[in-house]
């Protein structure tokens, strides 16, 4: 039962991606219109997307009525995307949160990605070369195989799809960057509660696609076998001698052959069975493909046969399914098609419907989405990110290394991206603890940082530990005997010296309550001065002597 849930959601959720099925409607050829858009290599669009969460009736917590205004501030606008060729693109829009509005500009090809946000000084720049490891390399699809291969796959599927009961095809006259072009619209309506019976089609159709699935298995086997050959090294010295551990048995495989008329296919798979090895079996193109077909086709029948049962039975043991893929939740599309198929313009609007349980803030998810697309297939050229001025170089490799400051320093402070980066995404949150009691064993109870301790009332943490959590940067000079710390997010400088109560903040002496004390080579300073010149807070929690640090 465990199994056909994951199995029912996978292929819902497969079904709403692709949205529709394959019959031909009013002439037009549904399977090859949603195959042909794989093969735009080039083109120029548009394109907005927007979220809109309908809180439930009962009364919010502030921090759920928080988050909802926030994600409903939300939205994307892509005004030029142009798609040169397979590897190189660009993009040009802007993300509107919570009342801020950051225009951007990104362009890619298949060495770099570069990224120009309103309010940063450079562009972010990040290098792709280097990145693939050169064993892995060797198992990855070029750009040909992968398309050749999604196209099968799509086939395949809208061969099988089985339309929507709301569906229609009519003319319509529609604007396109601006352009009034004559094109075919496909309209289609999905309720939640036809998804099951959708599913159900599709999965019949294929048990009976004998045909279809023997061709998609092929490809598949063509695709990946030097992939599964380069993990899997052939024995060439094997020596069917020397394997004695089974024997053929065709009471076993009968369990496996659905009685389908297949000349020769005992023989493949008893003379690979013989053979005795993974390896062997796997070389073997025809007997790998037939073994794989009866396995799915029976699957599939043993699915099918308790399906509405089963379907049943899960959504009794799951009520809230019942809303969740009910009638209230409707996928509506708008598919607009010139005469040579190609796809010109969207408009899709998701609402879903969440359960009426408790503690569940939405009582329903929308999502809105429209896009425009001209010159296909045409030659376009990408408008690339001007960095003549130079760029903050982003390595992927190393990217725990770059602190919140060290990028929000590459933004105005007064800019929408700061603030976004900052106040809503919180990017130089932090917070740790640390435990304050001292074991006698200290294999015991072991901590990565030296015990805080209290001297004369005044607990004292740390120096090192606390500054590095915070992603301060700290120089110690050993002939003033002074270690100088760089707050990350201001760049503001604390001077300290070993064994003294004079310090600076900035350049302005300070007094500490106690001296800077070392011991058994860790410095030590006073707790509320460290954590405050370094932009955080702490709290003491008294039941189990520990402290909190955080940084908003």
């Amino acid at each position: 039962m465990k199994r056909f849930k994951k199995s029912l959601v996978i292929s819902i959720v497969f079904l709403l991606v692709v949205l529709t099925g394959c019959q031909a409607i009013g002439g037009l050829n549904i399977n090859k219109m949603m195959v042909d858009r794989l093969s735009v290599i080039s083109s120029e669009s548009k394109q907005t997307f927007s979220l809109e969460l309908i809180p439930s009736s009962s009364a919010l917590s502030a921090e759920d009525k928080e988050m909802i205004d926030l994600l409903n501030s939300f939205s994307i606008r892509i005004d030029h995307a142009i798609t040169q060729d397979s590897t190189t693109a660009s993009v040009e829009g802007a993300i509107s949160l919570d009342g801020k509005k950051v225009p951007f500009h990104l362009s890619v090809d298949d060495k770099t990605i570069t990224i120009w946000l309103e309010g940063a000084k450079k562009p972010l720049f990040i290098s792709l070369e280097g990145l693939e490891d050169e064993a892995l390399s060797e198992l990855q699809l070029s750009n040909d195989e992968s398309l050749s291969f999604m196209k099968d796959v799509s086939k395949f599927f809208f061969n099988n799809a089985p339309n929507p009961a709301n569906i229609s095809l009519t003319p319509v006259s529609e604007k396109v960057n601006g352009e009034e072009v004559s094109l075919q619209k496909l309209h289609l309506d999905i309720q939640g509660d036809e998804l099951v019976g959708l599913v159900k089609s599709f999965l019949t159709s294929v048990s009976k696609d004998k045909e279809g699935v023997k061709e998609l298995i092929g490809t598949m086997y063509d695709v990946y076998y030097p992939i599964i050959e380069a993990l899997i090294p052939v024995d060439k010295d094997y020596n069917d001698e020397d394997y004695d551990d089974e024997e053929y048995n065709e009471e076993e495989y009968n369990e496996d052959y659905d009685g389908s008329d297949f000349d020769g296919y005992y023989n493949e798979i008893k003379e690979s069975a013989t053979f005795g090895t993974l390896e062997s079996i796997i070389e073997d193109k025809e007997a790998t493909v037939i073994y794989l077909i009866n396995q799915l086709q029976k699957s599939l029948n043993e699915l099918l046969v308790d399906y509405d049962k089963d379907v049943e039975e899960m959504f009794t043991e799951t009520p809230e399914l019942n809303e969740i893929l009910g009638k209230d939740t409707v996928l509506s599309v708008d598919v607009m098609v010139d005469s040579q198929l190609h796809i010109r313009k969207q408009n899709m609007d998701l609402t879903v419907q969440m359960p009426d349980i408790e503690d569940m803030p939405l009582k329903q998810l929308k999502i809105h989405s429209t896009s425009e697309i001209w010159n296909v297939n045409k030659p376009v050229t990408v408008n690339k990110v001007d960095t003549s001025h130079g760029v903050m170089d982003l390595d992927l490799n190393n990217m725990i290394d770059l602190t919140p400051g060290e990028f929000l320093r590459n933004f105005d402070q007064q800019s929408d991206s700061y603030h976004i980066l900052q106040d809503n995404m919180n990017i130089s949150e932090k917070s740790f603890t640390l435990n304050t009691i001292k074991y006698e064993d200290e294999e015991d109870y072991y901590t990565p940082y030296p015990i805080p301790f209290s001297k004369n009332n005044t607990m004292m943490v740390p120096l090192r530990y606390v500054a590095e959590q915070l992603d301060a940067q700290l120089e110690w000079d050993g002939v003033s005997k002074t270690t100088t710390i760089t707050e990350d997010l201001t760049g503001s400088t604390i001077v300290l010296k070993h064994n003294s109560k004079q310090a600076t903040v900035n350049g302005e002496a300070v007094t500490l309550v106690q001296p800077v004390t070392v011991v058994k080579g860790e410095a030590f300073v006073p707790m509320r001065f460290i954590t405050e010149a370094l932009g955080a807070t702490y709290k003491w929690n008294a039941e189990d002597q520990y402290l909190l640090i955080e940084r908003q």
